[in-house]
């Protein structure tokens, strides 16, 4: 034991030291009353509490942002869901808008004329992409029929091509099979409208007609199908080869086939009902 505490004295008189200033420090006093001990661990562990208060102070800044950050999250949901509530009840009545203007024109040129029309609504196509074909939410039990023909305020759309109960399809004249005699209104040249799948061709027409860019082309009314006067369109391009025997005139329809969504169908008249049947 002794021999132990030869070999390690110094440490021992280290310890021995340290712990003999600590006690006289805890016995001494300053003029405030504080212990000398108790200032030395005030002045040691000061930084350190300095720098846990600020972490601590750090922390609940922090805390406070992410609570605040949440509650802005869920204003900025609530803006962005009454947003969206206004954006659809905006565009509702934008539709509203749209339509009631449509549908006050073509009514209006529905009362303007004398012959009985049906209204009806697009509510379908055909499914191939080989015919023009449109469906519409009127059919026999509202008196419609087949060959009836189907117009708007623009002009010439069609004629019924068959029909059900309660819809009917309808032929557009732009459809590949469809042909509609017709004429050029300035100077009476006549001529045979051709549907070339949403477009319409004037083929038939004289080498020697004098034909020109913007005339306007209207239904004849040779062949019994169409009535006479209902606009066609207008040239656009004509094309014509030395050779040929007759001119070719592209025309711009008067009716926008990609955007229609209400037409008319025409009811012939007692006179004309022959016209009409299968």
């Amino acid at each position: 034991m002794f021999k132990f505490i030869i070999t390690y004295r110094l440490q021992f008189l280290i310890i021995a030291t340290f712990i003999g200033l600590f006690a006289l420090m805890s016995q001494t006093h300053s003029g405030d009353g504080t212990s000398r001990f108790q200032t030395v661990v005030q002045s040691v562990t000061y930084p350190m509490q300095v720098s846990v208060n600020s972490v601590a102070s750090t922390f609940k800044n922090l805390w406070n942002s992410y609570i605040t950050l949440i509650d802005v999250n869920e204003e900025n949901k609530l803006l962005k869901l009454q947003i969206q509530d206004m954006e659809e009840k905006m565009n509702r009545h934008i539709e509203n808008s749209v339509q009631f203007l449509r549908l006050r024109d073509q009514l209006l040129f529905a009362s303007k004329k004398t012959e009985e029309k049906i209204f009806a609504e697009i509510i379908g196509e055909s499914a191939d992409n080989t015919h023009d074909i449109r469906l519409i939410n009127r059919g026999s039990n509202q008196l419609v029929q087949r060959n009836y023909i189907v117009l708007r305020k623009e002009g010439l759309v069609g004629r019924i091509q068959s029909v059900s109960p309660f819809q009917s399809s309808v032929q557009l004249i732009t459809d590949h099979r469809s042909r509609v005699s017709a004429l050029i209104q300035r100077n009476r040249i006549r001529g045979l409208i051709y549907g070339t799948h949403g477009g319409l061709e004037m083929r038939q027409i004289n080498q020697h007609a004098n034909i020109k860019i913007g005339d306007r082309v209207i239904s004849s009314g040779l062949g019994g199908l169409y009535p006479k006067g209902l606009l066609i369109g207008w040239v656009n391009e004509i094309r014509h080869q030395k050779h040929e025997l007759f001119k070719t005139a592209i025309l711009d329809s008067a009716v926008d086939f990609n955007q229609i969504e209400e037409v008319f169908v025409i009811v012939p008249s007692k006179s004309d009902s022959h016209l009409f049947i299968d």
